[in-house]
């Protein structure tokens, strides 16, 4: 018995008012709405409220070095440019919260032995150099966190529309949130930027255009060179899928190429010593710093790390409710391309060894593959959320 026997003619008028309320129009203007007002909030956020932790002192000191003579003129020049732009809670807390801060804050050769982690960062540091010609160095963090929020928000508004996974961006706006894209755009950390050409990048890998990838994935890997991952992530999935395998091969060597003069002139101290930094315990002077390797040190990273990104982070788990969404497409006869194969298995292979080789536990070092995991997931779903087809779907008789 369909409803229209039972209800008679008035259901066929709450029916055809429904349609026009949830229409095919009305659902796609209210999800840009709902997306463009996070993105909007995000900007407003991270120009007038940002969040400065102790790395802005580590970039404003670099962006600084080649103008300044002596540790001590580039120490005076970061904490006084941060304690400038930041409220007294947040200088205190880079400055007095813990030993190791209140020492970088006392000893200057200390706090500049530490640049080496920070300044193979090229992309970052050349951006803030070159906005310091017209704003100080701390205002230029937050400028470069602004316009890159704004270019995620726009790519994916463009990257939907083309497309057609509009009504999607119900969902990504507030998952982008979930897994640190508003934070993110708060702090004056590379993570953002790098997330800005990680979209494009892989966009072009879903659209299996590699060549058009190439610049946006050597622009991503300046901004962090350990953005590596994803090129050698990049050539598994396409050896997996047997698809522009030449070619992967050969960005994957040209970053490669590029990696070790990239490490060397910023004189990293190398993956083991800045692992044992960043994961073990935080060495007050880096000079000289070199322990053997330490296969429990780095086992024990691993497994206290991972029960702090399950206690206090969102990245893990919402990666494990993406990949059992794409597996429940898979199920339900989803269209896989090749492109979109070798995007998704790219960047669960990139998450995952960027864990493993470096356990930080924060959600802001994943979003720029968290990010373009969720958007190609959304074009593959292409959920639709309107009720323009509900009078051809109603029970029939």
């Amino acid at each position: 018995m369909s409803l229209t026997n039972t209800f008679g003619d008035r259901f066929e008028t709450v029916l055809h008012a429904t349609q026009k309320v949830v229409s095919k129009e009305v659902v796609n203007a209210f999800s840009v709405g709902v997306f463009s007002l996070i993105v909007l909030g995000t900007l407003a956020l991270a120009y007038f409220n940002p969040v400065y932790n102790w790395d802005i002192l580590a970039y404003v000191g670099i962006a600084a070095e080649d103008q300044l003579e002596s540790p001590d003129d580039i120490h005076k020049l970061a904490y006084g440019e941060v304690k400038e732009a930041a409220s007294d809670l947040q200088f205190y807390k880079i400055t007095a919260s813990i030993p190791y801060r209140v020492n970088q804050y006392e000893q200057p050769e200390h706090f500049v032995s530490l640049f080496p982690m920070f300044r193979v960062k090229v992309g970052y540091i050349e951006a803030i150099k070159q906005l310091a010609t017209v704003t100080d160095r701390v205002h230029a963090t937050t400028i470069i966190s602004t316009v890159s929020a704004a270019a995620i928000g726009l790519f994916i508004l463009f990257w939907s529309a083309r497309q057609n996974f509009v009504q999607g961006l119900m969902i990504i706006g507030p998952a982008a949130m979930l897994i640190g894209y508003t934070f993110s755009a708060r702090e004056a950390t590379p993570d953002l930027m790098m997330a800005a050409f990680a979209l494009p990048a892989l966009y072009f890998v879903c659209r299996e255009r590699p060549l058009l990838a190439a610049p946006f994935l050597f622009m991503m890997f300046l901004v962090r060179p350990d953005g590596l991952l994803l090129f050698f992530a990049l050539l598994l999935a396409a050896l997996a899928v047997g698809r522009d395998r030449l070619i992967y091969l050969a960005l994957f060597a040209g970053a490669l190429l590029l990696y070790f003069p990239i490490t060397s002139s910023a004189d990293h101290p190398g993956w083991w010593p800045h692992f044992y930094f960043s994961n073990v315990e935080y060495q007050d002077d880096m000079r000289g710093f070199d322990p053997a390797f330490n296969a429990v040190l780095y086992v024990k990273a691993l497994v206290v790390n991972l029960a702090r990104t399950v206690q206090a982070f969102n990245w893990l788990m919402v990666l494990a409710i993406f990949l059992l969404g794409f597996a429940l497409l898979l199920r339900n006869g989803a269209n896989v391309t090749k492109g979109q194969w070798t995007a998704v298995i790219a960047i669960t292979l990139c998450i995952g060894g960027k864990f493993v080789t470096f356990p930080l536990p924060d959600d802001r070092i994943y979003l720029p593959y968290m990010l373009p995991l969720l958007v190609v997931l959304m074009e593959i779903w292409k959920p639709v959320f309107s009720l323009e087809n509900a009078r051809d779907n109603r029970a029939g008789p």
